[in-house]
This record gives C-alpha cells, structure tokens and sequence, in this order.
C-alpha cells in the first residue's frame, strides 16, 4: 500500500465514522513513498504523517478550532506501516469529540 491507497481508503472508512475536510496531501514517490495527509474533522487537524524509510505512520491531533497553519499539533500515536485499522480511527476520532 502506498499513500494515496491510505489516503483513498482511510476517506472511505471516515464517511462512516465523521464529517471531514481534505486540508493538504503531499505524497513523493520517490523519497521512500513519504507524505502527508491533513483533514479537518470535528473542528480539530488530523494529520497523519508518512516516513516511508522507516516504515512509520505518525497520526498528530490539534486542539479544537486551531487553523491549520497555526495548529498546535499533539501525537496520538504512532503505528508500523501504512494501516489504521477500524477500532483505532474510531477510537482517536471519538476521543477527539469527549476532549472538546
């Protein structure tokens, strides 16, 4: 799996779960298939960022109602490879709604 195959798939398990907002995405093919993808759901930043050379999925949550520029962005955790599974992105989705 490649970035834009997380970014395809994590947007169809997030229609589910919440209302978001595509904020950026970067993603190079040619540095280790390195990147980021950046939604704006329930009013905070969720950013996960990609480093394809050390195989390391870090997911990063804002504060409610940061810009993005801005954003103060804190590490929910961090996992092996390119995959969220549905319990996890339920569980730091909801947990962003009980800290609001």
């Amino acid at each position: 799996m490649n970035l834009e195959n997380f970014k395809a798939d994590i947007e169809v398990r997030l229609n589910s779960i919440a209302e978001f907002e595509l904020l950026e995405f970067h993603y190079q093919p040619y540095s280790f298939g390195s990147g980021l993808v950046v939604y704006r759901i329930n009013g905070r930043i969720h950013k996960f960022v990609y480093d394809g050379r050390d195989n390391i999925l870090t997911w990063l949550i804002s504060k409610e109602h940061q810009k993005y520029i801005t954003a103060d962005l804190s590490e929910y955790c961090s996992f092996k490879g390119l995959f969220i599974d549905n319990d996890e992105l339920s569980k730091g989705i909801k947990s962003t709604l009980q800290c609001g």
